[in-house]
């Protein structure tokens, strides 16, 4: 696919950022919108993006959207990522409800969950999370033409960390699933730096809406059914406001990533002996 390349050059003030952080945008956020394949680079050269329109569509699109179309776990651990602003119930930090789920394997997180594991929804749905390989795999490869050399550290990171903890013939340990909500203004946090993550979107039914934005750079992508966006996710994003229009509408985010602790994973074995040892410890207590 050939690509036209630009340039960003400068970004907004960081006092124009700021009161953006954790907000659904608006069309008043971007001045350019992708309609095209594009990369797009930053100031000193380095990739921001790249919009790689229908490379997911026809049979690879239409085989794995019953799986993704069933993940509808319901959270209110995404942030800012949930378009409003952390608050404390029972001590515990929370947000807005939405459907997002984390699919895959998760490190360590120490205090809550101090052992790493695959995460609630996979380890209840092995055979679902096994028929995505080919769709995680494709869109490895999808990375590794168009972004190498992050491909390339992401790729050996992954190759070091025990097998059971990465989606074999990728780059990838985690993906998230994101249904039908628009996300605030936020960057992703635990994945690897040096990396990128991989966003597909699968649409069906009618809704306006959602344009995935940068708005430090005021650069934004209406994503369409079976397109797929290599970004940093360490930008800060977000989307414009969904407006739903039929009742089957839907859009589906999938997020692959690479989680930087999962180096750290001991084998499957092990983390399952620290999990059993902590759920002994607090069934003891009781």
């Amino acid at each position: 696919m050939e690509l036209t390349e630009i340039r960003v050059r400068s970004r907004i003030p960081k006092a124009e950022l700021d009161k953006k952080v954790g907000r659904i945008l608006t069309g008043d956020d971007y001045n350019v919108r992708l309609t095209g394949a594009t990369k797009v680079l930053g100031p000193g050269g380095q990739p921001l993006a790249v919009y790689l329109p229908g490379v997911l569509s026809g049979p690879l699109n239409e085989e794995h959207y019953p799986v993704l179309h069933g993940v509808k776990v319901q959270t209110d651990n995404r942030g800012l990522a949930s378009g409003s602003r952390k608050f404390k119930v029972n001590q515990q930090n929370r947000a807005n409800m939405v459907r997002s789920a984390i699919i895959g394997s998760f490190d360590n997180e120490k205090r809550r969950f101090p052992y790493c594991r695959t995460t609630a929804w996979t380890g209840k749905h092995t055979e679902e999370f096994s028929s995505l390989y080919p769709l995680f795999q494709y869109i490895g490869r999808q990375m590794e033409q168009y972004v190498p050399k992050r491909y390339a550290v992401q790729w050996a990171r992954a190759e070091a960390t025990d097998p059971a903890w990465r989606v074999p013939g990728t780059p990838f340990t985690t993906m998230t699933v994101n249904n039908t909500y628009p996300t605030g203004v936020h960057v992703d946090k635990g994945d690897l730096d040096a990396g990128f993550s991989c966003l597909a979107v699968w649409r069906r039914g009618q809704y306006s809406g959602g344009h995935l934005t940068l708005p430090e750079w005021r650069i934004a992508v209406d994503m369409q059914d079976g397109d797929l966006l290599l970004m940093d996710a360490h930008q800060w994003h977000g989307n414009t406001a969904l407006e739903l229009e039929s009742e089957d509408a839907e859009r589906i985010s999938l997020v692959l990533y690479y989680r930087t602790d999962m180096l750290a994973c001991g084998t499957a074995e092990e983390e399952l002996g620290k999990q059993i040892a902590v759920k002994t410890k607090v069934f003891s207590a009781v």
